[in-house]
């Protein structure tokens, strides 16, 4: 006897790709914050002096690797969340010049990030060890130029047009294509954090802006579990 067997098709599935790289961003991000954090003091040492920073970095060499590897590979993992979001809203056909911008967009985050990251995984480390094991003044100061320079400019790349400026940009545009799908308050609270990541790019005019960062930041994290959540409610 023959038996046909059917395929049951799973509630949500379509959207399980996507709520899962949307939780990833969160979860992959809680490693620097708490690696980093306990040993460099980490945001705030991006705004050391280089000589403060570099034998912090030198002292939590590993840690440092482990930290920026995380936030590494999540800066990578926003490539695929920004083209599976765009896959999502075409199924649903929510698609168009609006969701391809947004993946322009996302695919630029992830771009801008690691390019800012990256620094931090080759350059600094060898920076650190020639300043903690060199007493020729000449040489310190040398390296601290070194740093200085790099960190300002890699900074920009990473921070400011990674962090700030681009990823404020994805907010906003994913929070509208999420109000074409009916999750309006969940697309709401993204335009407005996008807002507040790009009101932080002021500060290269006026300084007291960068503390908005520390406001987006943990907003943005709360923020990706609920996108993942809103979702998987219409998979």
């Amino acid at each position: 006897m023959i038996t046909t067997r059917f395929a049951v098709p799973l509630p949500h599935a379509p959207a399980l790709p996507l709520a899962s790289l949307a939780l990833l961003q969160t979860g992959l991000f809680l490693i620097p914050m708490i690696v980093l954090g306990q040993a460099i003091g980490w945001p705030g040492s991006l705004r050391l002096p280089a000589a403060e920073a570099l034998p912090l970095i030198a002292e939590n060499a590993l840690a440092v690797q482990i930290g920026y590897w995380a936030y590494l590979l999540t800066s990578l993992a926003f490539l695929p969340l920004a083209l599976a979001f765009r896959s999502f809203l075409a199924e649903r056909g929510a698609g168009g010049a609006l969701s391809d911008t947004a993946a322009a967009l996302g695919v630029a985050v992830a771009v801008f990030k690691m390019l800012g990251i990256v620094r931090w995984l080759s350059a600094m480390p060898s920076l650190a060890q020639l300043y903690v094991g060199n007493v020729d003044p000449v040489v310190r100061a040398a390296v601290e130029v070194a740093y200085t320079a790099l960190n300002g400019y890699a900074g920009a790349v990473g921070e400011l047009l990674g962090v700030q400026l681009v990823s404020g940009l994805w907010l906003i545009f994913a929070g509208l294509l999420l109000g074409r799908i009916g999750a309006a308050w969940t697309g709401l609270s993204g335009i407005l954090i996008g807002s507040v990541f790009l009101a932080t790019c002021l500060r290269t005019i006026e300084p007291s802006f960068a503390a908005l960062q520390s406001v987006a930041v943990p907003l943005a994290l709360a923020w990706f579990p609920a996108f993942a959540l809103a979702v998987w409610k219409r998979g």
